[in-house]
């Protein structure tokens, strides 16, 4: 980082805390309008001087404490600076995602680690810090984890590698999870600290994505690297804690990247809608296509009333609620991703037409419903805990926090004749809880908009239409006939299409995935 950038940074640090948040929110906003984020991602790389201006104004400390360097910001006002930043470039969000609310908070919650200060004073001013979670094998499931960590009495050797890792190439600072091994480990997950120079770790791949693809993601491969113990983030605890704490906070971030992503959508094509003709009325003025905008923005009034709901109360807890969180980012990487298809075909041929934004944004947002959960396996999740005697106080409780007990209540009975094992129930389960949720807070008065009542209204008419689409309980026969109909298809195809699945390309992908 060059001196210029750690002196406008220190003149950042300056401000006085009165209208601090507002003057950065504009000044940021002022300084992305003058960037190519479209050439970009032609080039697959941010525009050179992205990096200078996020340190200038302290954004790769958003709610790090003053006296680590950062800027100290409440959550909310965080989200605010993700989702401005998003609905310029989903992949420079991305990046303040990744740093700020996954590695930067494992770093933060080790002061046992040699030179933590300077560590994150380094971090604050720019250096970049990766998360290593997800492997060919897992995902990001921790009981498949595969990487491996040998516990020496002062080191630990790690082997393994980690895939679709953002910042990977870039980064200063790694924070890699894998699996215990050694005397008194217990094969228990364990974070650790590397460092990107560390002998032994290598970049051997570059992920060329569907969309995102202004930021860097990388294949790693850890072979036996080895760091100091006292970089063990989770000392002797089980490190899925601190995992699982930092990537709830990251389906919060990725939730504001859905809304400002959602939002610049409707900003694009409602301005095409206002000068486009359709005969003798402007396309806006169309009934059809003024009731789409409407539930459009409808939508966003949801999602914004769930994320001000979810900083509320990791105001008033101290963590995020990990089920409000998977609920959030359920409803805002669902909704940005409709929003953005329906803006895509307003706009017609120019809507897929890369120069204009949509077609970059229709991208971008594909990757909100897998990042940080896929929407599948965090429906799965809530429809568990909601039917899991186990847990199914933890969702009543957060009901009754924002005044739903009821919806929980009607929930519970209407789900007690199914079978709470089958993948269909728990999906079933899962969206029931995240409509609930949405509709509790909607009427608990966490949004202040003129519309609230008409949001709230658009979320009773999905739960309608979810009800309609209820599982009922099948047929040991029934249960089969997909399974039928998808070999019949098989062999069908393998006549009528003639040709190999397994492409050469599809096999150079096979040795990093």
């Amino acid at each position: 980082m060059n001196t210029q950038v750690y002196a406008q940074f220190g003149e950042a640090q300056e401000r006085t805390a009165e209208g601090r948040a507002a003057a950065l929110y504009s000044s940021l906003i002022a300084d992305l309008s003058q960037l190519n984020f479209a050439d970009a991602d032609d080039r697959r790389a941010f525009p050179p001087t992205l990096h200078s201006i996020f340190a200038r104004h302290g954004l790769f400390g958003l709610t790090t404490p003053g006296e680590h360097g950062g800027l100290a910001l409440p959550l909310q006002e965080a989200i605010d600076i993700i989702s401005a930043t998003a609905s310029f470039d989903v992949s420079a969000a991305s990046t303040l995602v990744i740093h700020n609310f996954l590695a930067l908070p494992c770093i933060e919650a080790a002061p046992h680690i040699p030179e933590q200060k300077h560590i994150i004073w380094g971090a604050t001013r720019g250096d970049l810090c990766a998360f290593a979670l997800t492997e060919p094998g897992a995902g990001s499931a921790p009981r498949h984890i595969e990487a491996s960590a040998l516990m020496h009495e002062d080191r630990v050797r790690i082997s393994g590698r980690k895939i679709w890792i953002g910042l990977a190439d870039w980064a200063r600072w790694i924070v890699c999870f894998a699996r215990a091994s050694g005397p008194d480990a217990k094969g228990r997950l364990v974070g650790v600290l590397v460092d990107r120079q560390a002998p032994g770790l290598k970049v051997t791949h570059e992920h060329r994505t569907l969309g995102l693809r202004g930021i860097i993601q990388n294949t790693l491969e850890f072979q036996d690297v080895e760091v100091p113990r006292a970089y063990v983030l989770s000392r002797d605890q089980d490190g899925w804690g601190a995992a699982a704490s930092s990537m709830n906070r990251g389906r919060i971030g990725v939730a504001a990247m859905g809304l400002g992503s959602l939002e610049r959508a409707i900003q694009v094509a409602a301005s095409y809608a206002n000068h486009r003709r359709l005969g003798k009325l402007r396309m806006i003025e169309n009934s059809y296509i003024e009731q789409l905008f409407g539930q459009m923005v409808l939508r966003r009034e949801v999602v914004k009333a769930m994320l001000v709901a979810s900083c509320r109360l990791v105001s008033a807890q101290g963590a995020p609620n990990v089920h409000l969180a998977s609920a959030t980012k359920v409803l805002s990487s669902e909704w940005c991703g409709l929003v953005a298809d329906q803006c895509v075909q307003l706009l017609g041929g120019r809507g897929y037409d890369e120069g204009t934004p949509l077609a970059k944004i229709y991208r971008d947002a594909r990757i909100l419903r897998i990042f940080e959960g896929p929407t599948e396996a965090l429906l799965s999740h809530l429809g568990r805990c909601l039917l899991s005697k186990a847990t199914r106080d933890e969702i009543a409780d957060l009901f009754r926090s924002v005044g739903a007990a009821s919806v929980h209540a009607a929930a519970i009975e209407e789900l007690s004749a199914l079978n709470e094992t089958d993948g269909a129930v728990l999906i079933y389960a899962g969206w029931l809880t995240t409509l609930g949720l949405a509709q509790a807070v909607m009427s608990a008065g966490f949004s202040a908009s003129d519309c609230a009542a008409a949001a709230a209204d658009l979320v009773s008419s999905e739960l309608a239409t979810l009800r309609t689409r209820a599982p009922a309980r099948q047929s040991f026969e029934g249960r089969n006939r997909a399974s039928r109909t998808l070999t019949t298809f098989l062999q069908d195809a393998a006549c009528s299409i003639r040709s190999p699945v397994l492409t050469d390309d599809y096999l150079k992908l096979v040795q990093y995935v």
